[in-house]
């Protein structure tokens, strides 16, 4: 009986073993992996996407300039199609479990990026956390840029995003899970750091705002500065004050600001208030001695001019990547009627921003 059991055992475990399948993973050395992907918009109205990818290549070496890639680039019907035909191009699996970068091409965005974004979501290996930006001339153009400094491939343009490689106050990062948020949710739309390659560098100093199908302003690089210290609150960048012929220049050390949204007789008004502590870091040798107060009041009163007339640059370009409308939903009882009313008062919303400065310091020296 004993004999009979075993024997049934060693049947079941045979019969499990040949019903296991195999391992579908190949092995690291088998496998390309993608590091940034470029989308861009052509012209040809059959094959409208132009897929570019830059492909990591193993090197024992770490020093700049030591980076090695390969750069396959397709026009296609569909994004889908395009990585798929890629695949014929190279000799091993692609891998997009290590794409820190997405670069859309400027001329998608203005188009309709909406078909882009859905294709990144959909596939499993890529990471929610990969960064998005806008390449200009192309997303094509801003890959193929090979900067000497490079150690890994790719490692420049995921260190311009990160913090832990510069730290600047022109640069704004957007991850595809808060682009996604900002796509889908009513009062708040997305926005995207710009691309420029400079000859075989980039140059990030621009954000852009988006609906939720096109691109719609292009800040300058000064509203860039001051849309991330309003919105991020960055403390790592300078305000600007013309005071009697002279130009001053401090470095911000803290900021906060909250705001308020005020309905009256169908017109609504945001009253914004901002603190700013700020070290002086360019100024006339003399200005120890002199009363800081004029100096405070200059830096408030040209700052709130300034954030006053960006916010209504926003406005007219009829996008909200403050989330304005966000927070008036969030205040109001949660229907489409409270929606729509906020869609007939945003367009004619005003803006007073009261702004308080307060200098630290001059500096080492007075």
């Amino acid at each position: 009986m004993i004999r009979i059991r075993l024997m049934m055992l060693a049947a079941l475990i045979g019969l499990t073993i040949t019903m296991l399948s195999g391992c579908g993973f190949k092995d690291i050395d088998k496998r390309f992996f993608v590091v940034s992907t470029g989308i861009d918009r052509t012209d040809n109205p059959d094959k409208p996407y132009r897929v570019t990818l830059r492909l990591a290549i193993p090197s024992p070496k770490t020093e700049p300039g030591a980076s090695k890639s390969q750069m396959e680039t397709i026009e296609t019907a569909t994004i889908a199609e395009g990585v798929r035909l890629l695949k014929a191009h190279v000799d091993k699996e692609l891998d997009f479990g290590h794409c820190k970068v997405f670069v859309f091409g400027e001329s998608l965005v203005r188009s309709d990026y909406a078909e882009a974004l859905t294709w990144m979501l959909r596939r499993r290996d890529i990471q929610s956390v990969a960064d998005v930006a806008i390449g200009r001339p192309t997303a094509h153009d801003v890959l193929y840029a090979e900067p000497p400094s490079e150690r890994y491939p790719g490692n420049t343009l995921f260190l311009s995003f990160g913090t832990q490689g510069t730290d600047s106050p022109f640069t704004v990062q957007q991850f595809i899970f808060d682009f996604e948020r900002r796509f889908m949710e009513r009062g708040l739309d997305p926005l995207l750091p710009v691309i420029k390659r400079d000859q075989m560098t980039y140059m990030i100093s621009k954000v852009a705002f988006l609906d939720k199908k096109q691109m719609k302003l292009m800040l300058t690089s000064e509203e860039t500065q001051q849309f991330n210290q309003l919105n991020f609150k960055f403390i790592k960048s300078s305000l600007r004050a013309d005071y009697k012929g002279e130009k001053i220049v401090a470095v911000v050390s803290s900021i906060s600001r909250h705001y308020r949204i005020v309905e009256s007789n169908g017109q609504a008004t945001i009253k914004m208030k901002v603190r700013i502590k700020c070290v002086l870091e360019q100024a006339p040798r003399d200005l120890y001695n002199t009363p800081w107060g004029p100096i405070e009041k200059a830096f408030g009163e040209q700052y709130s001019a300034a954030a006053e007339a960006l916010f209504t640059k926003i406005r007219d370009a009829n996008v909200d990547p403050y989330g304005f409308g966000l927070r008036y939903r969030a205040t109001h009882i949660g229907s489409d009627a409270t929606w729509n009313r906020w869609l007939k008062l945003y367009p004619d919303a005003k803006f007073e921003v009261s702004t308080s400065v307060h200098i630290d310091g001059t500096g080492l020296i007075k």
